[in-house]
């Protein structure tokens, strides 16, 4: 009769504990970047990855960011002041579509360049000048493809300067809900 208390004590714990940790996270901070002259368009910097912050006395930081308050990062145990930073470079938030579409951008790049290679060294093979500049171009176009594609999948960070980009600390959403469902008594 013990262990069969002690059990349903502990399993009430887990779900109490599992009903809290969901409201914790809606008390986490992003840092959210915006443009000064289009507000509407603004940006996100994920947490999960380390941030490289210049300050305008050449100070460079890297490492994991948190906040204090809504005035101060704090990166490898430095205190940094948002009107301090001249430079904040980190890895950008994306949704689930801006990736498929990134993805879809560099495949489409990688099927590209070997139409233009073709035409490249078949221009130079057989003298036609009009081949290297079809080649070239559909070279240039595809470099701008595998740009945007990679940037749109998140995979190197992106610089901002404070000059057109305010930081802004702003509580995270938190998501939707969990809902948990309690064990019912039986019987």
């Amino acid at each position: 009769m013990y262990v069969y208390i002690q059990f349903y004590m502990l399993r009430y714990c887990i779900y109490i504990i599992l009903i809290l940790v969901p409201t914790l996270s809606s008390y986490s901070q992003e840092i959210r970047l915006e443009h000064k002259s289009k507000p509407e368009k603004s940006k996100s910097i994920r947490l999960d990855k380390p941030v490289l912050v210049k300050t305008f006395d050449g100070m460079k930081v890297k490492g994991d960011v948190s906040s204090i308050d809504n005035e101060k990062l704090v990166i490898e145990d430095k205190e940094i002041e948002l009107s301090e930073i001249m430079m904040i470079s980190g890895y950008l938030d994306h949704n689930s579509k801006q990736q498929g579409l990134g993805l879809a951008l560099t495949i489409g790049a990688g099927i590209i360049l070997p139409v233009a290679v073709y035409y490249v060294l078949g221009g130079i093979a057989w003298g036609l000048s009009n081949g290297i500049f079809v080649g070239a171009t559909v070279l240039i176009f595809d470099l701008f493809l595998v740009y945007a594609g990679t940037s749109l999948m998140g995979i190197y960070p992106r610089r901002f300067s404070t000059m057109n980009w305010d930081i802004i600390i702003s509580p995270a959403d938190s998501g939707t809900p969990v809902i948990i469902p309690l064990p019912q008594p039986s019987g």
